[in-house]
């Protein structure tokens, strides 16, 4: 048995999806880096050296970007160097999980996203204006904890969207979300983090039980993707089951 340890190979996992963009566009998905529980900022200097590598036009981080802000031996504002030297052609997203409003700090995180160069996404959409085209970028509040208005997911800010992206921490209330969403990026499951042979997950958190890891296919034209995130919470641990980042890249026509 392979007992994975926070020092392992993140995989690389590659989609493509065939668009109505007129060229090709790279989102590179992260999620759950759980910072400050075994993990600290010489794991996300690689990290961020290894996304810079993949070239994104846009990056999307999906939540539970600190563990437990609280009880950092480090402070956490000496992320924010580091996160700026993230690079993308049209820029990066963010919206918090459960974890990041821990210890009640979640404006702190917020701040320090914004300070760092994201788009920190509330119940908001933002219409990103690509060579390729236009793409709706949505963004849910933490399902756990935050005050999540799917509502607003059936409101576009511009009439030609050529692509509709939505980010969700926690994966299971997808169905609640705008049909015509092309592609929703959640993580918070870790994939169970310990995962058997045949048998799958041992465990993964509430509002994570029905979507655990990987693609689903929720409607005809809408895709669901949960990211297997890249730290840890409550086991230092990771059993047959990599850390990961997800790269979609976006066909035109």
């Amino acid at each position: 048995m392979k007992i994975n340890f926070p020092t392992s190979d993140i995989v690389t996992l590659k989609h493509t999806f065939y668009t109505e963009l007129k060229s090709n566009l790279k989102i590179v998905h992260i999620t759950d880096l759980h910072i400050g529980y075994y993990s600290g900022l010489e794991a996300l200097h690689q990290l961020v050296i290894k996304i810079n590598s993949l070239k994104p036009d846009i990056i999307c981080l999906t939540g539970d970007c600190f563990d437990d802000i609280g009880k950092i031996k480090f402070d956490p504002y000496l992320v924010i160097p580091l996160f700026i030297t993230l690079k993308s052609k049209y820029g990066k997203f963010f919206v918090p999980g459960n974890h990041d409003y821990g210890s009640n700090s979640i404006s702190t995180v917020i701040k320090i996203m914004k300070l760092s160069g994201f788009n920190v996404l509330l119940n908001e959409t933002q219409v990103v204006k690509t060579c390729a085209g236009n793409l709706s970028i949505y963004g849910i509040d933490d399902l756990c904890f935050g005050q999540p208005n799917f509502n607003n997911s059936f409101f576009d800010k511009d009439d030609y969207i050529d692509f509709r992206v939505c980010l969700m921490h926690e994966p299971d209330k997808v169905r609640l979300l705008n049909p015509n969403i092309n592609l929703v990026l959640s993580g918070h499951t870790h994939g169970g983090q310990i995962r058997l042979p045949v048998f799958g997950a041992l465990h993964t958190p509430a509002l994570g039980k029905k979507y655990k890891q990987g693609l689903y296919q929720i409607r005809h034209r809408q895709y669901l993707y949960v990211n297997k995130g890249i730290g840890m919470t409550r086991l230092p641990i990771r059993v047959f089951c990599n850390p990961e980042i997800a790269i979609f890249y976006l066909k035109g026509k």
